[in-house]
């Protein structure tokens, strides 16, 4: 049969085993109170390094491991650079709106002025448009998107 042993003197075991540390060491009017920050915060940076060397290492592989499952090559360059001659495009249309060439109403998708913008942002970044299998019909569906028809053009006539 085991002894248990009395709570007093697990508690003067513990007082001899635990070492003192600085952060125990209080002030006068801390008296109560147990200052932990010197503990904790090199605690934090260790557990921040450990998951940003896990990150580090793990979200290529993720990123690797999608791309060889779903076949879908990102890009991050690839995508700034076709967002780029889409809001050029976008540019182009609002200049046309401004100037009265085309009508608010006009800005969609199957509009000839909006598909020639949409076949020259292909052109101009032929790479990445292929990269990204980019059609006419998509690149024109991003133009209208990006024109704010609002803030240009006529305004509208009430009647």
């Amino acid at each position: 049969m085991m002894r248990a042993f009395p709570a007093t003197a697990v508690l003067s075991l513990t007082a001899i085993v635990i070492p003192p540390f600085p952060a125990a060491a209080q002030s006068v009017a801390n008296a109560g109170a147990i200052d932990l920050s010197a503990v904790v915060q090199p605690l934090l940076a260790v557990i921040g390094t450990v998951i940003s060397g896990l990150l580090a290492i793990y979200v290529p592989r993720g990123l690797a491991a999608f791309q060889q499952r779903t076949g879908i090559q990102l890009s991050d360059q690839q995508r700034a650079v076709v967002l780029g001659a889409v809001r050029t495009a976008a540019g182009v249309v609002e200049t046309k709106l401004d100037q009265g060439v085309m009508r608010a109403g006009h800005v969609e998708i199957a509009n000839p002025v909006v598909r020639a913008e949409a076949v020259a942002a292909i052109n101009a970044v032929p790479a990445a448009a292929a990269a990204l299998n980019l059609t006419v019909d998509r690149v024109a569906r991003m133009i209208v998107g990006a024109v704010d028809t609002a803030a240009h053009g006529a305004p509208p006539q009430t009647v």
